[in-house]
């Protein structure tokens, strides 16, 4: 959302603090018990037709690291610290897929690049399903970082490629998000490629409270209810969340269940001298040693089954609070991966204001990113957000979808509740599923034809510039993505 505006009701899906804090609960102390004695990864398909069609066939560029690791596919960019490999990888009796791989350029021992004219034949072959690449994570240890004292507050700072980021959330946080926002921004240039260098003046603001983040909002004197926002004036982006909140109560926890967990250890290992004291006692009573190993057997299958289940339940509390603090971290990257590629169309893509992408093809890219699935440290944007298709495919088969024409035809402010908060949201979900349906199942975003589509917006109706796009009459494209909307079907991890 630049601060144009846009209000899609995703505030209040942001972030509920107290319900989470209050789930932060600490597992069972041994010291107030009584006893003493809970579509694996599926990769991107590079072609239908790659089953019948060996890597071998393929001229491949080949990059070799210093421990003496291959990797073969298309260099995408070379720059002072790292190049970027779109990998072609073939694991046996299945299907190619392609990664996105950061290399590092010290761990570089050899390259062999292409020449020009089977270079230019490669990158006609990967073209086609370029937009289908998983994208793999770069390393946090590798990111620099410094500190520094900004508006009275200290920062991490960070100078990249594609942005400077500046955070006030703590040195973990900070490179996770730098990870993750480089991660997606390399997304962003295989969905729409660069037109232009990638400027390094797009400054991300990244607070971890949402204090902080109000008052920065307060001092742009905007009226903004979500926890995001791009400044397309100041090539900004301001994003906040109470994520330092949820660290130190989570750290908190996870010190607590240390301590609880070595409690319970040293209660199990002198158990056996604590039970061999109770026999000997029972013994003392004149009791037999029949009696006496039965009651050995009892103790010994009591504290076996307390200790197991306490050493569970602490684990089953970690994995919910882990859980709970990923969801809370996912919400964050969604609205900063939606934002974001506002700020790159803006930055890399379409900085001419008489050559820009229509309010609804921005935002349905946007949320197409925004909706990026997380596979372990891979990010896929290719699969379908299943919440959105599902509500979309209600919408279609209800007595009155929305017609193509109405969606090309939206004003800007019709995008914004304030004008109407079911025809934004209607406008939003129509707006993903026809950008969705254009990048993954037409491969309309060809660089020229899309070039041509968003230039000088002013010379035909909107109707009249999609269909001469489309290159097929909008009745028939219309019929056909209805169709495909309601075939399609959610990707799911196995």
């Amino acid at each position: 959302m630049a601060n144009r505006g846009k209000v899609l009701g995703k505030s209040s899906s942001w972030i509920a603090a107290g319900l989470l804090l209050a789930s932060f609960a600490p597992a069972a102390d041994p010291d107030q018990t009584s006893s003493d004695t809970r579509t694996g990864r599926s990769s991107a398909s590079v072609s239908d037709a790659s089953d019948d069609q060996a890597i071998g066939d393929w001229q491949l560029e080949t990059v070799q690291r210093d421990d003496g690791t291959v990797h073969q596919g298309l260099i995408l960019a070379e720059r002072e610290e790292e190049i970027e490999l779109f990998e072609i990888l073939r694991p046996p009796g299945k299907p190619m897929f392609a990664v996105i791989r950061p290399l590092r350029n010290d761990q570089i021992a050899k390259i062999q690049r292409l020449e020009s004219e089977p270079r230019q034949r490669l990158i006609a072959q990967v073209d086609g399903f370029r937009r289908r690449a998983l994208i793999e994570a770069g390393s946090m240890e590798d990111i620099e970082l410094r500190q520094d004292s900004v508006e009275d507050a200290t920062r991490w700072i960070y100078d990249g490629n594609w942005f400077r980021l500046e955070s006030t959330t703590d040195e973990n946080l900070t490179r996770r998000s730098i990870v993750r926002i480089e991660q997606i921004f390399r997304a962003y240039r295989l969905v729409l490629p660069p037109r232009i260098t990638s400027s390094d003046d797009l400054l991300i603001e990244l607070y971890g409270s949402m204090e902080q983040y109000r008052r920065q909002v307060d001092r742009s004197g905007l009226q903004i209810v979500h926890p995001a926002f791009f400044s397309a004036a100041e090539n900004r982006i301001v994003a906040g969340s109470d994520l330092n909140a949820y660290a130190e109560r989570l750290a908190s926890a996870r010190e607590h269940h240390g301590q609880v967990r070595q409690k319970y250890r040293q209660l199990h290992q002198t158990f056996p001298a604590r039970l061999a004291s109770v026999l000997d006692e029972l013994r003392s009573h004149g009791y037999s040693e029949a009696e006496i190993e039965l009651e050995s057997r009892l103790r010994r299958s009591l504290w076996q089954r307390d200790y197991d289940t306490a050493l569970a339940r602490i684990d089953s509390v970690e994995r919910q609070n882990q859980a709970r603090f990923a969801e809370v971290t996912r919400q964050m990257f969604s609205m900063l991966y939606h934002e974001a590629f506002h700020a790159y169309v803006q930055n890399a893509v379409y900085p001419d204001p008489q050559q820009r992408l229509p309010r609804w093809l921005d935002e349905g890219l946007a949320q197409i990113f925004e909706t990026a699935q997380l596979d372990g440290d891979t990010l896929r944007i290719d699969a379908p957000d299943p919440v959105r298709l599902r509500y979309l495919q209600r919408d279609l088969a209800g007595e009155q979808p929305m017609a193509i024409a109405q969606l090309l035809d939206a004003a800007d402010d019709q995008f914004l509740d304030s004008t109407g908060a079911e025809t934004a949201r209607r406008l939003y979900l129509y707006a993903w599923g026809l950008a969705y349906y254009l990048t993954y199942e037409q491969n309309l975003l060809d660089v020229q034809r899309l070039d041509r589509y968003v230039a000088n917006p002013d010379r035909l109706g909107s109707v009249a510039r999609f269909t001469q796009w489309i290159d097929v009459p909008l009745p028939r494209f219309e019929a056909a993505w209805r169709n495909a909307m309601l075939d399609l079907k959610p990707y799911v991890a196995p």
